[in-house]
């Protein structure tokens, strides 16, 4: 069939080539069907009968792909969802495809909100024309005291002395816990945007193919109020220590910061770091963070691993939406935490 449309389990492969040819070369979403179908078709509990949909809308002509833009389901019902790989190729015919991509996607049932984070910066401006909300993601971390240089971190002096001053208190704990001890209550969140219901989750922490993540429970008097999401990241023999996801009460942060702090000394990392919109930066500084200025290199902490990069880099997103206050988008969000 012409024209555009959601993409079906017949299309992979064709999908898979045209990411080869028209944005990647060996691209892993182009070299492993496997990961392509962990990654954009939805879970088996999403699944109904006879639905062998593929994430991905795509743009045909003469029988061929002349266009794609893959997203992510973040629920059941009614879900919010992340914008992937978006490509279209040079048209005489139709020279808007991209932007008809875009708004057959928006314009679906069945969806909610349409976001992305790690927008190239030049396409910002087609999404303020076309009234989507843009802006840019922030870095907050903390510094490993302990260490007498650094690898990863650049800092103006060789030691770091950046102040941690955490607040205890013995109402709060931190604890790994896994898929089926987990006990916590999406729906009580589902105000923020994206809503992240219990199986997207799992699919997404515990059950990813490549990336080791370490789920931590944040208990308050004995109740989980909180999850928190970290992924250890290796480089120049040295290691960080990033916080990829949070969900629940961000007040929690304040007192669980010490035990993320002693988790940072007993590994060794370099620091802890936080990327992140929606978040209290008052809360975030209350809870012993420093927030980066990502225009200035006085503190540098990457964000590119493969390859390794040392500067600060800015990661802007696009959010479909007026509600403002109630974005929440964390650095695992879309497909930035993803193996190329």
């Amino acid at each position: 069939m012409e024209g555009i449309r959601l993409a079906n389990t017949n299309d992979i492969s064709q999908i898979m080539m045209f990411i080869n040819d028209h944005w990647k070369e060996d691209h892993i979403l182009a070299r492993d069907k496997d990961f392509f179908i962990y990654q954009h078709q939805d879970n088996d509990i999403y699944q109904h009968q006879d639905n062998d949909t593929i994430n991905y809308v795509i743009s045909l002509e003469s029988g061929k792909i002349n266009g794609i833009l893959g997203f992510i389901k973040y629920s059941e019902n009614n879900s919010d969802i992340a914008t992937a790989l978006w490509k279209a190729l040079k048209s005489d015919a139709r020279p808007m495809i991209g932007i008809e991509l875009l708004q057959f996607l928006r314009n679906q049932e069945g969806y909610n909100i349409v976001f992305s984070p790690g927008i190239n910066k030049k396409t910002i401006g087609i999404y303020n024309y076309l009234g989507i909300y843009t802006n840019h993601l922030n870095q907050f971390l903390i510094v490993n005291n302990n260490l007498e240089d650094y690898q990863i971190l650049k800092t103006k002096h060789e030691k770091s002395s950046m102040p941690n001053n955490f607040i205890l208190n013995s109402d709060y704990s931190l604890s790994e816990t896994n898929e089926s001890e987990l006990e916590f209550n999406f729906d009580e969140y589902d105000c923020f945007i994206p809503h992240k219901d219990k199986a997207y989750f799992s699919k997404r922490y515990f059950d990813h193919p490549i990336y080791n993540y370490k789920v931590y429970a944040v208990n308050k008097q004995g109740r989980v109020s909180s999850l928190l999401v970290t992924r250890e990241v290796v480089a120049e023999n040295s290691k960080i220590l990033r916080i990829m996801d949070y969900l629940g009460d961000e007040r929690d942060i304040v007192y669980i910061s010490s035990h993320l702090y002693q988790i940072v000394l007993d590994h060794d990392y370099e620091y802890v770091d936080f990327m992140c919109f929606g978040f209290s930066e008052n809360i975030l500084v209350k809870a012993g963070f420093t927030k980066i200025n990502l225009n200035s290199n006085e503190l540098i902490a990457p964000n590119y691993f493969a390859p390794f990069v040392q500067a600060n880099i800015q990661i802007h997103f696009m959010a479909d939406t007026k509600s403002i206050s109630r974005l929440r988008i964390c650095k695992a969000d879309g497909d930035q935490d993803r193996p190329s």
